[in-house]
């Protein structure tokens, strides 16, 4: 009785150990949202440092209170799932091998990137520890829910007027990057990187409302309208931030989603993403027109009327499928998805057919394959193409980031770095695939915009991507949990 009782007391300790990490997941995620997506090596300092002294205090007090009754760091950092900290780690390693013995483009480059990846690996540890959780796991649901509702309001915020900062929104006079003459960047103040988050956040959503257009009978409304309200602000802000690379890659992630689905359930997942697609295809050819800059009463009424539209529209087609007219539901999915693309080919045709920049960006890429081949198997250290565009550009061409990353990683740390990268990311996706096959389309959204801009020199791309994997991992017992059961089933036995 003696030993159960504190036993039970060890359990809520750690219950309540978990709860406070993620509470503190949820939390550095959202201020790395706030900071730029931590793209400036300033911020991910200020952030990794108030994340390692409270990481420290609760070390501490780990080890003065569940220390003598359970083996806590032991049984909770062994398992499968150990890649998604260790991989970084071992980036980390590759950086801090080039600042000590090598001969980086860039010393202070090199030292930034040793500090980000060990920063992640730290961040992707704690994302493990809740993974194996059942408990933890439902902070990690809620740390991506935060994340992408603040993503999603504070963009829509800024086109009316409520949540005004400098680069919220990208005003341009350039025709070749935006037809509009403004696109929507959100905090991240790139409208790229902001739109491949908010696909991603799209797509989670959007298996939410397939799940919830399964219910029937009582509160089945409720929980339609509860699961498709984030798809019309999601899929507003995914088409006002005028991203091609992004919306090429939301469509390649729904279509394998669709086949994902089986054969009885693609119906639902069309219909539960039908109405709201078409409401943000009215609202963004409408915001489109006013350059991103209504007036604030008139873009809020466009915005709360859109997502009236959206719910309702979601509602009727529920309605059809709950009586068993798959035909007409069908039908009227088809009808509201096909005027969805004909209203954003109409309104973005001009951007759309522009070739320009993706000849830019083809040339940028053989330029930095072929800077690549003069160090291909450890790189030239962290910051390499950003020291050294302006030496071997064969033309000219904006920016001086690699829009790329798999070529980015492979010009700081070599081939051993890129295999190591691409590992992670087949690591990740085998996890979803396996046991979470609702999140890998915005898994895959994340790895494959990643392949044509610079997402992952945004830190918490690397963060969100490691915490869907850690959402995929199996909830395990602990070794301690064992010889308990054999001794509880013995005392049973004998009484």
């Amino acid at each position: 009785m003696i030993h159960q009782k504190l036993r039970g007391q060890s359990a809520k300790k750690e219950r309540w150990l978990y709860s406070v990490l993620g509470v503190l997941t949820g939390f550095v995620l959202v201020m790395g949202i706030i900071d730029r997506g931590l793209f400036y090596i300033e911020d991910v300092y200020k952030l990794g440092g108030a994340l390692l002294c409270a990481l420290f205090v609760m070390y501490l007090y780990v080890w003065l209170n569940l220390r003598k009754r359970s083996r806590f760091w032991y049984d909770h950092f062994y398992g499968q799932g150990t890649f998604l900290y260790v991989i970084p780690l071992l980036l980390s390693v590759i950086y801090a091998v080039h600042f000590v013995s090598g001969n980086p483009i860039s010393l202070e480059g090199t030292f930034h990137n040793m500090i980000r990846f060990g920063f992640i690996s730290v961040y992707a540890a704690v994302c493990f520890l809740l993974g194996t959780k059942r408990h933890g796991k439902r902070w990690l649901v809620a740390s991506i829910q935060v994340t992408g509702w603040f993503l999603v309001i504070s963009g829509l915020s800024a086109v009316c007027g409520l949540f005004v900062l400098p680069y919220t929104i990208m005003r341009t006079d350039d025709p070749l990057i935006s037809f509009a003459g403004a696109r929507l960047s959100g905090v991240l103040e790139y409208p790229n990187a902001y739109a491949a988050l908010v696909g991603m956040f799209l797509l989670e959503r959007l298996r939410a409302a397939a799940s919830g257009f399964r219910s029937s009978g009582k509160g089945a409304r409720e929980q339609v309208i509860v699961s498709s309200l984030a798809l019309y602000p999601a899929a507003t802000a995914l088409l006002l931030s005028e991203s091609r690379g992004a919306w090429l890659a939301a469509c390649v992630c729904a279509a394998a989603m669709i086949l994902l689905q089986q054969r009885g359930q693609r119906l639902l997942l069309l219909g539960a993403g039908a109405a709201p697609l078409l409401a943000a295809a009215v609202t963004h050819r409408a915001l489109a027109g006013a350059s991103l800059a209504p007036a604030t009463a008139p873009g809020l009424l466009w915005l709360a009327g859109g997502e009236i539209a959206a719910l309702t529209g979601a509602l009727l087609l529920h309605a059809l499928l709950a009586r068993g007219r798959r035909v007409a539901a069908a039908a009227v999915s088809a009808a509201s998805l096909a005027s969805c693309a004909w209203l954003v080919i109409r309104t973005a045709s001009a951007r759309i057919t522009s070739g320009e920049t993706w000849v830019s960006r083809e040339v940028m890429w053989q330029d930095a394959a072929r800077f690549a081949l003069h160090s291909p198997w450890l790189g030239h250290g962290g910051d390499a193409w950003k020291h050294a565009v302006h030496t071997v550009q064969s033309a000219p061409y904006a920016g001086n980031e690699i829009h790329s990353a798999y070529l980015d990683m492979w010009l700081d740390t070599g081939l051993i770095g890129l295999l190591l990268m691409v590992g992670l990311f087949i690591y990740i996706g085998g996890l979803l695939r396996r046991h979470a096959p609702e999140l890998l389309p915005a898994g895959l959204l994340l790895i494959l915009h990643g392949g044509i801009d610079f997402d992952f020199s945004y830190t918490v791309f690397w963060m969100i991507l490691i915490l869907l994997g850690a959402l995929a991992l199996p909830v395990r017992r602990h070794r301690t949990d064992e010889p308990e059961r054999k001794r509880t089933f013995a005392i049973r036995s004998r009484d």
